[in-house]
């Protein structure tokens, strides 16, 4: 699409992806912007020598996450209990073709089967009311919240976001008349189960929806092209 962003969403499994491989997939797929969870420090040298804007901030745990840019655009936290949320904004006159800035948030929720802190329902549920206060209080005519969601569109999590957004890969399948694929398994090997990583949108146009798989990671990665819908 003219004018669109191309983003790459994955979680690296603490760190275990291989660094090569990331490398081959920004290539390959021209990515604009990788949203990061579980990034370690291989892996965070290896996405920034091809991406050197936004922040990287990787971690020998799965706390380790971060945003790369091909170009500028200004990187921050949002204060979520347990873990933050990453963000960037993407300002027309810094990427060519684009009219409008484009706000992309990076999210990896606690997993519901975390033991520690306990109960995981209980942080999972503060994490998206701390996020729902920060759209509140940073409206976005454009916004995208990519990530980890660690939870299928059976899950309250997910209910709760998609009353707010629209589910990027339901659109794309629904427009190409085919199935949405699953982005999780239990190795890197296995066949993926489950779709617990999500792009949510609102305000912006998504095409080229895609799931590819991440050498050395447990989750396949998103892949799309989105640009701030049109007006008038």
């Amino acid at each position: 699409m003219a004018g669109s962003i191309r983003v790459l969403s994955g979680n690296l499994w603490w760190g275990r992806a291989d660094p090569e491989g990331l490398i081959q997939l920004i290539r390959e797929y021209q990515i604009d912007v990788f949203a990061a969870q579980e990034l370690g420090y291989e892996t965070a040298e290896a996405i920034s020598s091809e991406l050197p804007y936004g922040g990287l901030e990787p971690r020998e745990s799965y706390q380790g996450m971060g945003i790369a840019l091909r170009r500028p655009g200004a990187y921050h936290r949002i204060p979520l209990h347990m873990r933050d949320a990453r963000r960037v904004v993407l300002e027309a006159g810094d990427w060519e073709g684009l009219e409008a800035p484009i706000d992309l948030i990076n999210v990896h929720f606690q997993a519901p089967h975390a033991l520690r802190p306990f109960p995981s329902s209980w942080v999972r549920a503060r994490q998206a009311r701390d996020l729902e206060r920060f759209l509140v209080a940073n409206p976005s005519d454009a916004r995208a919240i990519v990530g980890d969601y660690n939870a299928t569109p059976h899950w309250p999590l997910y209910k709760r976001m998609a009353r707010q957004f629209s589910d990027g890969a339901i659109h794309a399948a629904q427009r190409e008349g085919r199935a949405v694929e699953p982005t999780w398994g239990p190795t890197p090997q296995s066949p993926r189960l489950l779709r617990i990583d999500h792009a949510m949108v609102r305000g912006l146009d998504v095409e080229s929806f895609r799931v590819v798989g991440i050498p050395g990671s447990d989750h396949s990665a998103l892949i799309f092209d989105c640009s701030p819908c049109s007006r008038g």
